[in-house]
C-alpha cells in the first residue's frame, strides 16, 4: 500500500455510522478544548480534518481507553509490513511548525522542541517557506509525512507562539499539547474579534473572560 492508503484504511475503521455516538462525544470534547467546528477564519473542511486527526491519533476511545490507532493495531489482522507502518505512526509528532524550505522534500522546524525534520511528498501547493502551521508528522519508511491535517497561523500570532514556546522550554515542559490547543483557540477567538489586539485577546482568554 501507499502512504495515503494506510491513512484511509485507518480512518475508515473508525469514521462511519457504526461510530456515530463516539464521534459525537469526541466533537463535544474537541470544541471544549478550543477546536470549534466551523468559524470565520477556517473552512469547515479544514477544521474537520484537524478534528479527525486528533480523534484518530490522540483521543482515547471510551470503551477501550486507547486511541483508535492503538485499537486498530490491537484488533486488526495485519501483515508484517502493515504492522510496522502503523506501529511507526504511534511515534507521531504533533506540533506547530515553521516551514523552512520548500522543495520536493521540505524542512520544518518544531517551534517547541526546536527539532528539525525533513518531510517527504509534502503538498507544495499548500505550504510555503515561512508558513507557521499546526500539523502532525508521521514516521513512514525511514522518513516523515504530513498526516494531512493543517491549521495555518497568521503572522501576528507567530511572535506569541515563539515567546511562549521559549518560556515552556525554560520551564522544562515536555508535553506542549495544552499550548497547541490554546493557540488554536486563540486563532479561532481572534477571528471573531480581530479589531482587538491579539495579545489582549490572549490575556482575556487566560482570565476566562472570553471564550
Amino acid at each position: 500500500m501507499e502512504f495515503q492508503e494506510y491513512i484511509e484504511r485507518l480512518k475508515d475503521s473508525f469514521i462511519s455510522d457504526n461510530h456515530t455516538d463516539e464521534i459525537k462525544k469526541a466533537k463535544q470534547e474537541f470544541i471544549a478544548i478550543g477546536g470549534e467546528l466551523g468559524n470565520e477564519v477556517d473552512s469547515y473542511e479544514d477544521i474537520l480534518d484537524i478534528f479527525f486527526d486528533w480523534y484518530i491519533f490522540d483521543r482515547p476511545r471510551i470503551a477501550e481507553r486507547v486511541t483508535p490507532l492503538i485499537a486498530f493495531l490491537k484488533n486488526t489482522e495485519l501483515s508484517e509490513e502493515e504492522e510496522q507502518v502503523y506501529s511507526s505512526f504511534v511515534k507521531n509528532i504533533h506540533s506547530i511548525f515553521v516551514i523552512k524550505k520548500s522543495s520536493s522534500s521540505i524542512k520544518v522546524l518544531d517551534m517547541f522542541t526546536k527539532n528539525k525534520y525533513m518531510v517527504d511528498d509534502a503538498p507544495l501547493a499548500l505550504v510555503e517557506r515561512g508558513d507557521v502551521v499546526e500539523a502532525r508528522l508521521l514516521p513512514y519508511k525511514g522518513g516523515y509525512r504530513f498526516s494531512g491535517a493543517f491549521c495555518f497561523y497568521p503572522n501576528n500570532i507567530y511572535p506569541m507562539i515563539k515567546a511562549k514556546a521559549k518560556q515552556a522550554r525554560k520551564e522544562g515542559i515536555e508535553n506542549f499539547t495544552e499550548l497547541i490547543q490554546k493557540f488554536r483557540k486563540l486563532k479561532t477567538v481572534w477571528g471573531r474579534c480581530s479589531n482587538i489586539d491579539i495579545k489582549k485577546v490572549y490575556a482575556l482568554m487566560e482570565e476566562g473572560l472570553i471564550a
